[in-house]
Parts: C-alpha cells; structure tokens; sequence
C-alpha cells in the first residue's frame, strides 16, 4: 500500500483529513458514499500545443518556397552546375562543361528533358554538399530542398514522353535521382530509379555498336562513361544490399584521348576513371550470384578475377586527392567484402598462408583504411557524399565484431586496445559529413560504448578473481599453521 495517502472526493469537497481508506473513516461517520472519481491534474510545466514550433516550422517552409520560387530558379542552376563542375565533376564527369553552362545560362529556352536533368543535377549536388548546402541554397535546409528539387524534375516528365526519348538526358535524369535518394537514405527509391536509368539505357541501345555510330568522339565518350558509371553504382550498390545484377559487364573504354580531342577536362580524371571501373570489373559475375543468393544452387562459389584489387603506385601519383579517396575507399571496402565473402564458405583460417584469408584480416583493413584517409584533406572525402562513409562504416562496424568476438575467446590484450584506438578513429571520420554523422557516427558511436563496456565487466571479473585467489591462498595458509 502507498505511503502517500489519496483522500476520497467527499473528504476533498469537505477539506477535512482523509485516512486513505475505502471507504475512509469520515465518509463512514458521515453516512456519505466513499468514491474516487476525481482526476488530479499533473504538476509541473505543460507541454504545450506546439504553436511556435508550427510558427517557425512555417517561416522556414516559406523561406525555402522563395529561394526556389522561379524568379530564383534560374540563378541557382548556376550555383549548382558551377559546384558540381568545380567539386563534383572528377566524381562523376558524365556531362560536356560547355553544354551545362550553356543551359544554366538560359534555363527559360531549355527542353523539357534538359530542364528535368538540370533539376535533377541541382537536388544532386545539394543533396551531396549537405554540410555546405547554406551556400548554394541559401538556407540549411538541404534535405528539403534536394527534395524538392527532385519533385521538379520529375514533374518535368508530364511534358514529354520521357520513355521515347532519343537522348541520354532522362537517363541521367534518373540517374541523378537515384543517387539523390540514396543521399536522402531513401535506398528503396534509390534502387527503382537506378534500375530505371539501366532500363532506359538498354532500350537506347548504349550497350551496342550501332548507337555510336554517327556520333562524334566526345559525344561517343561522354555515352560511354554513362554507361560504365551505371555499371559501377549498380554493382556498388548490389554488393551493399546484396542484390542481383543486370549489367554483366562494362563498355570497352574509348583509347585515351589526345591532348585536342576537344575533351573540357583534366587526363588524371579519365585515368581515374578507368582505374574505378577496372576495380568492379575484377569482381565475376559468379560472386554476385553468391553473394545475391540468386542463380542455381551449385553456384556456391566465386572467384576473383584478376589476382589482386590493389592499384599499381604509379596510377596513384597522377590522381588527385579527390580520385584518390574513391578508389582507395573502394578498394579496401572491397577486400572486406570479400573477406566476409570467404567467412561465409569456411575459407578462412588461422594458419592460413595469405593474410587475407585469417579472421584477423579486418585488423589490416582499418589500419591501412585510417593510414589513407589521416593522408588525404577532408574535403575531398566528404564530396563523394554517402556512399563513401557508408563504406568506411562497413570497416568500422566488421572491426567492431571482430573486437567483441577475439575478446570473448583470448579476453583483453594489448592489440584489442589497439582496435579499440583504431575503431574510434573510424568514428570520428564518419563525424565529418553532418548527413554521415546522423546516419553512421552515432550507430558506431555506440558500439565503441559496448566495446568499453565489456573491457571494464572482464576487468571487474579479473579484479573479483584475483581477489578469491588470494583468499583462497590465505585460508590454505590459515590452515596449514
């Protein structure tokens, strides 16, 4: 029964003291019905009805409906497309330089497909400078804005049939809206609108030789490379989601261009390129099929193509800081796959001759992973968007399992400390993009916390131990005398 005696409505109505019980002893004396139908109001500050948060809530929808009003339509394509030529290009250089500035500079003459693809390019680079978005925009609300910036693009598709068109605009339309998606953690969306850009590829015919012909070099070049891009986001984003692949392959690259092909770019960026997709290329069909469960049930194993995933020291040296994050991030994020690819078979061992085939392996791969990125500027991570940190998380969260499995079976020793070190960097890496840290950083962030949280319960068992040794080893001393 409760300390706290609760008087009856009569004695509260009356104000006389009330014993609590039922019925209570004045209520008795009284003759009066003893009930507790009264309702006790709750102490404290009300929650309120939320009326200046809708206030503000509104104010900032306002503020968002004027920066892309269309009055300001046409001079944040130029913000946009001026970004993605100065950051975003060397990721994904699938549009000429010259055309995109042509059409930012008339955005009221353009084609309904050209107008579609720009609104699609402008929720990309927003979507992906999330932490610098107040600068293109004009407010924080990047998420918001990519959103809505994607409502445009697709409402553009009303204007034309966008199934029958001619050219690779909706494709990279729906190209630029699926990796928007997938910046927005919309990987659902983010699939259907990459297997729309895969489909309406296939029904232009970029896979055959019959498309290019009558095409000049760099409109042949630029096809191409669309092409190859889908094949790497799709093998990507197959491998992260376990899911199946349509492309079986990617398009023979053009030979290097020369120094007057009339190519707007950089080599290193065509180098790096090549470099990208030879990386997902090694990687057979055999192991997708494993690794997506699909395919007959003999196809249980797979096999790497090329002997090694590692890129030759020479091709690094021409990249920038920018090419050199993507390729050596997949890289590694690749040896782990395939890593756990072998753990799943029964392939690895402790005596195994190859490094990559012990259960330590994923001690290797943070420590070379934290070495590259404490070697490459933030920036040129964080423009890469998502998929990048998405990756490093992997290495982080695999590093975290194995932590937790070598201390239940060796217990604490001086390379789990180390782990622990390296896997915290991983976390604050993760912290640099605000998009990142929301999605990733607070997650590994945590277990980091259950990784300490075990160190100091076994140190509190060792500690309880050592204490019953020793009583154990006086009480045999106490008896023997």
């Amino acid at each position: 029964m409760s300390s706290k005696r609760i008087p009856c409505d009569q004695c509260r109505a009356r104000r006389v003291r009330c014993d609590g019980l039922l019925p209570c002893s004045p209520c008795q004396h009284t003759r009066l019905a003893c009930k507790r139908e009264y309702v006790r109001k709750q102490r404290g500050p009300k929650g309120g009805s939320g009326k200046k948060i809708e206030e503000l809530r509104v104010a900032q929808n306002e503020e968002l409906k004027d920066h892309l009003c269309p009055e300001n339509v046409p001079r944040l394509m130029k913000r946009c497309v001026d970004v993605y030529l100065r950051q975003m290009y060397p990721v994904m250089p699938l549009c000429r330089p010259s055309t995109l500035v042509q059409w930012a500079g008339r955005p009221l003459e353009l084609e309904p497909n050209e107008e579609s693809m720009l609104f699609a390019l402008c929720a990309l680079v927003t979507a992906f400078l999330c932490g610098r978005s107040e600068s293109i925009i004009g407010c924080g609300e990047w998420a918001s804005a990519s959103q809505r910036l994607l409502e445009k693009s697709l409402s553009m598709r009303s204007a034309y049939n966008f199934i029958e068109d001619g050219t690779v605009l909706t494709l990279l339309a729906s190209f630029f809206v699926a990796v928007t998606h997938f910046e927005l953690h919309n990987a659902r969306q983010s699939w259907f609108y990459l297997r729309e850009a895969i489909t309406l590829a296939q029904a232009l015919g970029l896979h055959t030789d019959e498309f290019y012909c009558g095409l000049d070099y760099v409109d042949a070049f630029y096809c191409r490379r669309i092409y190859n891009i889908l094949f790497v986001t799709e093998r990507s984003f197959a491998i992260a989601r376990q899911k199946p692949v349509f492309l079986q392959g990617p398009l023979e690259l053009l030979p290097v261009p020369e120094s007057d092909a009339g190519l707007e770019e950089q080599p290193e960026i065509d180098l790096e390129f090549r470099q990208l997709v030879r990386v997902y290329s090694e990687i057979g069909i055999d192991f997708f099929h494993f690794w997506s469960r699909t395919g007959s049930n003999s196809s249980k194993s797979w096999k790497l193509r090329g002997s090694d995933l590692r890129l030759n020291s020479d091709y690094c040296v021409a990249m920038s800081e920018t090419q050199k994050a993507d390729i050596l991030v997949t890289q590694h994020w690749l040896d782990l796959i395939l890593w756990r690819a072998a753990l799943e078979q029964g392939l690895l061992s402790t005596g195994a001759e190859s490094r990559s085939r012990t259960f330590s392996y994923p001690e290797d791969i943070a420590l070379s992973l934290l070495k590259t990125l404490t070697a490459l500027p933030q920036e040129s991570v964080e423009v890469h968007g998502l998929g990048i940190f998405e990756k490093i998380n992997d290495v982080g969260n695999t590093l975290a399992d194995f932590i937790q499995c070598s201390t239940n079976l060796t217990g604490w020793t001086a390379t789990t400390a180390q782990n622990l070190d390296r896997l915290g960097s991983i976390q604050k890496h993760l912290s640099l993009s605000p998009n990142s840290h929301t999605l990733f950083a607070g997650s590994l962030g945590r277990r980091l916390a259950e990784c300490y949280h075990n160190k100091a319960s076994m140190l509190d068992m060792l500690l309880i131990a050592d204490e019953d040794a020793e009583t154990d080893e006086q009480e045999t001393n106490d008896f023997h005398v």
